[in-house]
């Protein structure tokens, strides 16, 4: 008899566990924007951070990878107008990090939630300005940083949806900074 009593206050206790908290959607802001009208011929992305498959970089598990998240950007964002020079995107970082956390020890472990792993996420571009005869004129910069942890008893399709909305977050962030440094960096070739 004793031992069901303790065996059903465990599981009545397990009931009772806080659920999980997931963030707001945030959504990209920038898509609200107008793209930045640049006097050049063509855009090229070059790819020069090379995500990696293994632990604990997690990037490629996102739904949307950081570098997928930067080109569409490119696409977005900037627009060439002109007839000559280009303009070479260059994506330095879009990595993710994952580490273990640790959990409460003991018996106190068994009703408690713990956050079972954070998620540091960088991201950095570089937006260099060419002639035709591929002399550097100019260059803007911008990085951008984020984390967030998750609970041990999130789904896969909840961690999907924190993952998205830290992402969308950073994004937003890279972007506030890339359109005020093309803005002051590019001066010259913005319309």
């Amino acid at each position: 008899m004793r031992f069901s009593s303790l065996i059903f206050l465990a599981a009545l206790l397990t009931g009772c566990a806080p659920s999980a908290d997931l963030p707001p959607p945030v959504g990209l802001n920038y898509l609200a924007n107008k793209p930045i009208r640049l006097n050049i011929a063509r855009v090229e992305v070059i790819k020069k951070y090379q995500s990696s498959s293994t632990p604990p970089h997690v990037e490629n598990n996102f739904p949307v990878p950081p570098v997928a998240m930067i080109q569409q950007w490119v696409q977005d964002r900037l627009l060439p107008i002109g007839k000559t020079g280009y303009a070479v995107v260059t994506i330095e970082d879009a990595s993710v990090i994952e580490t273990s956390l640790k959990g409460t020890p003991g018996f106190k472990g068994l009703f408690t939630v713990d956050q079972s792993e954070q998620y540091d996420a960088s991201m950095s571009v570089k937006i260099e300005i060419f002639d035709d005869m591929g002399t550097p004129k100019c260059f803007a910069y911008a990085r951008t940083k984020g984390s967030r942890s998750v609970a041990e008893n999130l789904t896969l399709g909840q961690r999907r949806k924190v993952w998205i909305v830290m992402m969308e977050k950073i994004m937003n962030n890279l972007d506030a900074e890339l359109d005020l440094n093309v803005r002051k960096y590019l001066q010259a070739y913005v319309q």
